[in-house]
């Protein structure tokens, strides 16, 4: 038998295309869950998830786009909360400054609730692909911040581009990005996650009580070994004073396709 919660049409709010983030902003605040309409809405500030139990579901791999170095998606310091189905891309730099994330899950005030778990679920995210170049560069710090602890992923993949629509990204690519996931929050779990090709450490795990099954994650191809070898960048980082951490089937692997890099680990934790 299949239990699970039925939500009324008249409690769902489906997007127009041509919607701001102030339109669906409005709906959200009423309380809303929001269904995105395939299309690519282009973002100046972040979608925010204040409400217990709140859904946001893209269909036909709906993008949100950052257009003001902004994140795409806030969620509260609220439980229950999911988020699924849809692409969250990096936009250009304003001002010199990059988004400091596309998705932020809570502010680092809440612990989460292990009855009521919020959900990531067939989230992607992309910095450059179909955009960024050196004359018009897209950014990122961190594609996805978990700030709160309970939280689960369940198929992501957290992408820099290797290559555009243009052809490949190096020597240099225009499509900057520090980390692909940051976890703070204790006790999350990410099913089935791939973060491939950012400039620093591609995972970063800070919360106690990280659960990880399948991780699949390419380091970048055109950094030099000063900038990425040398600094001991790792595809997968468990922070000093993690004490309890669990990751099965993970895979690192490099392909530095112009220079002479070398590692001292792919998978990096503490004692």
């Amino acid at each position: 038998t299949e239990t699970g919660t039925s939500i009324d049409f008249s409690n769902v709010y489906v997007t127009d295309p041509n919607d701001s983030a102030a339109d669906i902003n409005a709906k959200l605040a009423m309380g809303l869950h929001v269904v995105l309409s395939p299309s690519i809405y282009s973002l100046s500030e972040p979608l925010k998830l204040a409400t217990k139990g709140q859904v946001l579901l893209g269909l036909g791999m709906a993008t949100l786009r950052a257009t003001n170095a902004n994140t795409l998606v806030e969620v509260g310091d609220v439980d229950g909360v999911r988020l699924a189905g849809f692409i969250v891309q990096a936009g250009p730099l304003v001002g010199g400054k990059r988004s400091p994330s596309l998705i932020q899950w809570g502010t680092g005030k809440y612990a989460g609730n292990a009855n009521d778990p919020g959900f990531l679920q067939d989230i992607f995210a992309r910095v450059g692909g179909p955009d960024g170049s050196p004359t018009n560069p897209v950014g990122v710090d961190t594609m996805v911040l978990v700030n709160s602890g309970h939280v689960v992923g369940d198929n992501m993949w957290l992408w820099r581009a290797d290559h555009t629509a243009n052809g490949p990204t190096y020597p240099h690519s225009g499509n900057d990005c520090d980390h692909g996931l940051v976890v703070n929050g204790d006790d999350v779990f990410m099913y089935g996650l791939a973060v491939e090709h950012t400039l620093a450490d591609l995972t970063v795990w800070n919360g106690d009580r990280g659960t990880t099954f399948f991780y699949q994650s390419e380091l970048p191809y055109n950094v030099q070994d000063s900038e990425f070898g040398a600094k001991g960048y790792a595809g997968y980082r468990v922070a000093d004073g993690v004490t309890q951490h669990t990751a099965k089937g993970v895979g690192v692997y490099s392909f530095f396709a112009l220079y002479n890099v070398t590692t001292t680990s792919g998978i990096v934790c503490p004692p």
